[in-house]
């Protein structure tokens, strides 16, 4: 199984027996490809900590359990213009994008970090599975 089929499990739940076709199959993709448009993990990482949300961003990438960000947060800490371009990948609104990363970043992060810390070989593997890269 890859790092994608795993987030894809562990992240959306029930919803990954449809796979990557599924609707919340295919918000995670334009999730990740937003990601990794914003300049991946570490600048996403960086907007965290800029944003006054250290302390949540931490505990995803810890072994403990994950904190739940609010869609608020999210937008103060990407900005409008950035989460419209997210919401232009969704078919939705900046709300609906940043309530989207609320959903599911902690999941990723959490997966993209099984010891501990960020694992870029992990992360590479996972953008390049979801992204058809090798």
């Amino acid at each position: 199984m890859s790092l994608f089929d795993g987030i894809l499990r562990d992240v959306l739940g029930g919803d990954a027996q449809n796979g990557a076709g599924s609707g919340s199959g295919i918000q995670l993709q334009a999730i990740l490809q937003w990601v990794e448009e914003q300049g991946g993990f570490a600048v996403l990482l960086e907007k965290f900590q800029q944003g006054g949300l250290g302390g949540i961003l931490n505990s995803w990438i810890g072994t403990g359990g994950n904190e739940a960000i609010g869609s608020s947060e999210v937008q103060s800490a990407f900005g409008t213009d950035a989460l419209q371009s997210l919401a232009d990948k969704l078919g939705t609104d900046v709300n609906g994008a940043s309530s989207a990363l609320a959903q599911y970043l902690p999941g990723v992060v959490d997966k993209a970090s099984p010891a501990g810390e960020i694992d870029t070989q992990s992360v590479s593997s996972l953008l390049g599975n979801v992204f058809g890269k090798s």
